[in-house]
């Protein structure tokens, strides 16, 4: 047993349910080793399909990994205040007849 891990089903590793990624995951080791023992161990009186789908069943499903929202995303957010309010100038001043420029791509309203 390998210490502060614990057996769960793979993420990122998988082909059908994970059992074999986590598996490698768990003991260091390229989970290919585990897929060729389970189909070896399939022609055994079908032993390798049994103790795969036992598996499946008992193995824990993956930790989902907290959501992380990319720097784009926080910047975008931080943003939008600015524009709707440029947006809402630009808006009045049509309904008032003025002439309006539209932006130009990538300017910030806070920019100007």
């Amino acid at each position: 047993m390998v210490a502060g891990k614990q057996l769960r089903k793979s993420n990122t590793n998988r082909l059908l349910f994970g059992v074999c990624g986590g598996l490698g995951e768990y003991f260091n080791v390229d989970p290919l080793v585990f897929r060729v023992a389970f189909i070896v161990l399939a022609f055994v009186q079908g032993l390798g399909i049994l103790l795969y789908l036992l598996l499946v069943f008992l193995m824990p499903r993956p930790v989902a990994p907290a959501a992380d929202i990319p720097a784009a995303l926080k910047d975008n957010l931080a943003s939008v205040p600015g524009e709707a309010t440029e947006a809402g100038r630009r808006v009045i001043r049509l309904l008032r007849g003025q002439a309006v420029s539209p932006p130009e791509s990538g300017e910030h309203p806070e920019e100007r």
